[in-house]
């Protein structure tokens, strides 16, 4: 299909994944523990960060969620606090050895974000508010499989 805005948005996306993973490497990080360390780092003095609000800010599967913390832990990047009101629920914490890459992380976000925003210049607000749509109803709505109705028996 020519002019595809899916193969274009696809497209992007890896640049943009492929930007982000080639610097968190430097780091000894992949992309998504640089993307997890971030997120943190930017709610940890606003609220308690769970692994469920992982799950939602990356729209990640449980275990995936699950595996990406288990291995933050092994690295000695997060911990796993009770939660105050509920211990059945644990906090997830940036470890001192975390919290020097946090800030480079965060350097990084600021400047790829900036790079995009003066790349799209106008057509930022309106090009960030379809691809916010675009997100929400592909997620809440995902397309069915073509319909077979209309096809007869001998169509094949």
């Amino acid at each position: 299909m020519k002019n595809s805005l899916g193969v274009a948005i696809k497209k992007a996306n890896n640049a943009l994944a492929r930007d982000t993973a080639h610097f968190a490497k430097q780091l000894g990080l992949t992309e998504m523990q640089a993307s997890t360390i971030n997120y943190i780092a930017d709610h940890e003095n606003s609220q308690d960060v769970f692994q469920r609000d992982l799950e939602h800010e990356f729209n990640i599967r449980k275990a995936t969620a699950s595996s990406l913390v288990t291995a933050m832990v092994a690295k000695d990047l997060l911990i796993r606090v009770p939660a105050t009101k509920d211990a059945r629920y644990k906090r997830l914490l940036l470890t001192p050895k975390a919290r020097p890459l946090a800030a480079q992380i965060e350097a990084f976000f600021i400047t790829s974000e900036q790079r995009m925003q003066r790349l799209l210049a106008s057509n930022f607000q309106p090009t960030y508010h379809g691809l916010q749509q675009l997100s929400q109803t592909f997620t809440d709505q995902p397309t069915s499989s073509p319909s077979k109705k209309g096809l007869k028996a001998n169509d094949n």
